[in-house]
This record gives structure tokens, sequence and C-alpha cells, in this order.
């Protein structure tokens, strides 16, 4: 493992779940999507599954870039986070833009919150890795895991909002 790696203890657990909080995170929106029986949540569900299609493919190479990361110094991972955040929070606006039937407003805007909240604990990850601060990646990481939990629960609720409607 290179020097930079092993100092800032990057294949440790702290690597894998950080890895594991992006993958849960990305799985919530990816994996699930909207359903609906009305014109109005089928319209949604549409708009709202070509939002976050861009995200599979950051799933994929997350999922295949797993060990590689672990190699990488601070810097690069940081680059991968940033990227991974850049593409979160473009799914985020392309997804606010979009009009949830009135009985899913609520869930929608929660999800929303919980997405822009994941944005920025990956961000914080990306930071504490580009500092090589180990503390501050412990931190990071575990907001980032507790992101994950919000979004999944969110989208649920939005799920169950617009099956409902």
């Amino acid at each position: 493992m290179p020097r930079a790696a092993r100092d800032f203890g990057l294949g440790s657990r702290d690597m894998i779940r950080a890895r594991a909080a992006v993958l849960l995170l990305l799985a919530a929106l990816v994996g699930a999507g909207c359903g609906g029986e009305d014109e109005t949540a089928d319209q949604f569900r549409d708009g709202y599954n070509a939002a976050i299609e861009r995200l599979n493919e950051v799933n994929s190479n997350i999922e295949e870039s797993g060990q590689e990361l672990a190699t990488q110094s601070g810097s690069e991972i940081a680059r991968e986070f940033e990227r991974i955040a850049e593409t979160a929070a473009q799914t985020r606006a392309d997804l606010a833009e979009l009009e949830p039937p009135e009985d899913a407003r609520d869930a929608f805007d929660e999800l929303l919150g919980a997405i822009e909240e994941g944005v920025t604990d990956i961000r914080a990850v990306a930071d504490a890795a580009r500092k090589r601060n180990q503390e501050q990646y412990q931190e990071a990481t575990q907001a980032l895991s507790e992101s994950s939990e919000e979004i999944t629960e969110a989208e649920s609720e939005l799920k169950d909002a617009v099956e409902s409607d």
C-alpha cells in the first residue's frame, strides 16, 4: 500500500465505511424509484427515475473501484468523492424541478433535504481525505452513514405517498 494511504489509514474500516455509506446513499435513490397509479404520479415517477439514472453509473464505479480507492492518496480520494458529490448535487437539482403529486409534497421536500445533507457529508469526507485528517474523516463518514439512512427513510416515505395518491 502506498505510504500516503497507509499513513492516512484509508485501507482501514473507515474507508470501507465511507464507501458503504456512499453506496447506501446512492442505492436508496437508484433502487426504489417511485410508483403510482394516476397520470400525475406517473409523470412524477418518470421524471424521478430519469433524474436518478446518472447515479447508476456512479454506483457501479464505486463498486468496481472499492479496492483501488483504498490504495489512493488523500487527494485522489478527495477528487473521487467530490465527483460523487457533484453528481448527487446535480441529481438533487434535477429532482427539485419536478412537481410531485400534492399528497407527496412534504415527503418529497424531506427527500430533497436529506439528499442535500448527504451531498454536504460527501463533501466533508472529501475534505477530510484531502487534509488527511483521520479524526475528521471518521466523523464525516459517520455523518454520511447517518445521511444515507435518512435518505433511505425519506425515499420510502415518498414512494408510499406517491403510491397512495
